[in-house]
């Protein structure tokens, strides 16, 4: 499983957003976190959509949180932005993975795509947001 600069983008802003209050103009992360303002632009409707984040154009207007940034994990991301289908990827074939048992290689990729997806289950946005700060503290 690799991710796509979108993936990490996305991952990016909404750590930055959960580390801030009210709505937050996508200027302002894209700034904050160096991503191009018109890329993360594009990734803000599919967040909309999939209720992760709401949009309130305006002068007070932004992004922020639709749900608490502790119920949103990691991997609501990755399906936002990957698909459903991201999570049946085999690193050694091109096409999705059924999970066969025939295949020579399901022994070695399924427990760890399995650990993967689970750690990405688990993993909230504020948790992660919560540590970079923390980190930043420390500095």
């Amino acid at each position: 499983m690799l991710y796509s600069l979108t993936t990490k983008y996305a991952v990016i802003a909404l750590v930055e957003l959960a580390s801030r209050e009210g709505p937050v103009p996508v200027k302002e992360i894209a700034q904050a976190r160096d991503i191009p303002p018109y890329f993360l632009a594009k990734l803000i409707p599919p967040l909309v959509r999939a209720g992760i984040l709401t949009s309130t154009r305006g002068k007070n207007g932004g992004v922020e949180f639709a749900r608490d940034p502790s119920d949103v994990s990691l991997a609501d991301l990755v399906r936002v932005i990957e698909g459903d289908d991201y999570f049946r990827e085999c690193v050694f074939e091109l096409d999705r993975c059924d999970g066969d048992p025939s295949c020579p290689l399901h022994d070695v990729w399924d427990p760890l795509r399995d650990q993967i997806t689970q750690f990405l289950e688990e993993t909230k946005i504020k948790y992660v947001a919560d540590k970079l700060a923390a980190a930043k503290e420390e500095c």
